[in-house]
């Protein structure tokens, strides 16, 4: 049985389908017509998911036993709610830190020299 990163070819598929279309849909969320395309993205990623999952994998009654590894599940839990974690912790830390908008602030020298009459430029809080 072919393994990547220690789990099989048919669950990293799964895996890095579904990882597309999150960023597709997040990549789209702004766009006015980014709807239909998260849309498909979710719809084809479905159909793959249902493929996957009801087609046999094939002869599984083999002769030889191949030990279980009862931890595969929760340890794929955990993988999923850490990585979801540290998704939301970098979308909001982009958001908190990297798109604050940052105001321009008047220069002092603006008006040095130049007369405006009663014009009093605003000094802010």
């Amino acid at each position: 049985m072919a393994l990547v990163f220690g789990i099989g070819v048919g669950l990293f598929i799964l895996i890095v389908l579904w990882t597309v279309v999150i960023f597709t849909g997040f990549l789209t969320m702004q766009w006015s017509n980014g709807g239909p395309i998260t849309a498909a993205t979710v719809l084809l990623a479905s159909v793959v998911t249902l493929i996957l999952v009801l087609i046999p994998r094939g002869n599984t009654s083999d002769d030889k036993t191949e030990p279980v590894d009862e931890f595969f599940i929760p340890r794929i839990i955990m993988l999923c709610v850490m990585s979801l974690s540290a998704l939301l912790g970098g979308v909001l830390w982009f958001v908190m830190k990297c798109v604050q908008p940052v105001y321009a602030k008047q220069s002092a020298t603006l008006y040095h020299g130049i007369n405006y009459g009663n014009y009093q430029p605003y000094k802010g809080s």
